[in-house]
């Protein structure tokens, strides 16, 4: 309940800031992401295919000056990895590790400002806030099995709750409010608790791609 709390109150501090900006605008986003998760665990490499995935949610844009403005964003994303375990010598399972977080994006940008539409380029932190989440394993067959995955820092947890690293993004804008843009999200935290019998460090990471719209403020 107190995460669900402080991330509307974050949310309701993007509106507030969008309201006192005169020349500030609110967005909304989506679009497919390509997740995968770097490190090791127990001493060997974290191994595994990329996931696709989907993100969405809103955003403020306030222009600081003439090419720069401040960008917070609160997002619904899919991560994690493809992984796959061997049964035998021919067949294995196939275990989709599905991470669900809401984040939020403090990026700064800088604009072009063209006549038709500008180009942004941009970057800024993340912290992200862990959701429901599960190992899906797929098995020969066609047989399927679903294992929650718990968050917390003692050895009963699967992963830490709060991930964080940094994001990057480029892309266009319509003078209209549309815009078509790609990001890099980089975790910088280790998501194996400190409890864990698991040793070694293992981070997030995806590439994005969306589309969206800044509504004009009146």
């Amino acid at each position: 309940m107190k995460k669900i709390i402080f991330i509307l109150s974050l949310l309701v501090l993007c509106m507030q800031f969008s309201a006192v900006a005169q020349k500030s605008r609110v967005g909304i986003f989506a679009g497919p992401v390509f997740s995968d998760m770097r490190g090791t665990v127990n001493g060997k490499k974290v191994d595994g295919d990329t996931k696709p995935g989907f993100a969405a949610g809103f955003i403020v844009d306030a222009p600081i000056n003439s090419h720069i403005s401040f960008q917070p964003a609160l997002s619904y994303v899919q991560k994690g990895i493809i992984t796959q375990k061997p049964l035998g010598p021919t067949q294995k399972d196939k275990i989709s590790t599905e991470l669900r977080y809401t984040d939020l994006t403090l990026n700064f940008l800088y604009n072009t400002n063209g006549k038709g539409g500008n180009f942004f380029i941009g970057a800024g932190p993340y912290v992200g806030f862990n959701l429901p989440s599960k190992f899906l394993t797929r098995s020969p067959g066609d047989q399927q099995s679903e294992t929650d995955i718990t968050f917390g820092n003692t050895i009963a947890e699967t992963y830490r709750g709060v991930d964080f690293g940094a994001n990057a993004l480029v892309g266009y804008r319509l003078k209209g409010g549309f815009f078509v843009s790609a990001n890099y999200s980089l975790g910088l935290r280790s998501l194996i608790p400190e409890g864990s019998l698991s040793t070694g460090d293992t981070k997030n990471s995806y590439i994005g791609v969306s589309i969206g719209w800044l509504f004009n403020n009146k």
